[in-house]
């Protein structure tokens, strides 16, 4: 039995000659690094460029694997800051008795104006003392609710849209990482 192996490069398809011990070796001909592959009583040659690939592919779906579950514990993390942002500061909604306030200052001076029509003097001071005040009240019920929304949607709001856009970018990581994992 011979000690060596007669084969062709498969960079440069020159010829070599192969010993029983050699596991990796460089061409004599081209430098191309080359793994000695023995299987069946088979011998081939695969470069090491093939081999450091599989490697990669290996390597690159532990590391998407990995970064799955830290993108699920990312995304997580964020709903929950949402949502103890979202109680700590609640969208302001205007209450009931506001709605009430203003609907009564609309019958009052509707009141008031068949009154003056009819040319009752009671419902002018009805409308001097009650409803002026009244109205003024509920416009500047309505302007403060307004401000508060405005300020909620600058500050709270703004955040919350931050909080909705990293999560997105996450699940878009996680999708490109699930390909990775399924190939």
């Amino acid at each position: 039995m011979a000690d060596f192996v007669t084969l062709s490069c498969p960079s440069c398809g020159g010829k070599l000659e192969i010993t029983n011990d050699v596991e990796r070796f460089a061409c004599s001909h081209c430098g191309r690094e080359q793994i000695v592959k023995r299987s069946g009583g088979i011998v081939s040659l695969s470069p090491v460029v093939d081999a450091l690939n599989r490697v990669s592919v290996g390597v690159d779906k532990t590391a998407a694997e990995l970064a799955l579950v830290r993108l699920q514990k990312e995304i997580d993390g964020l709903q929950v800051s949402k949502v103890a942002l979202l109680q700590s500061s609640p969208q302001p909604t205007p209450k009931p008795i506001f709605l009430i306030v203003i609907i009564f200052g609309f019958v009052l001076s509707g009141v008031a104006v068949y009154g003056m029509l009819n040319h009752e003097t009671g419902m002018f001071a009805l409308l001097i003392c009650g409803l002026v005040p009244l109205v003024i009240g509920a416009l500047s019920l309505f302007l403060f609710m307004s401000n508060r929304k405005t300020h909620w949607e600058k500050t709270t709001g703004a955040q919350l849209k931050s909080f909705d856009e990293q999560i997105a970018i996450r699940y878009t990581e996680i999708r490109r990482y699930q390909d990775i994992v399924s190939q």
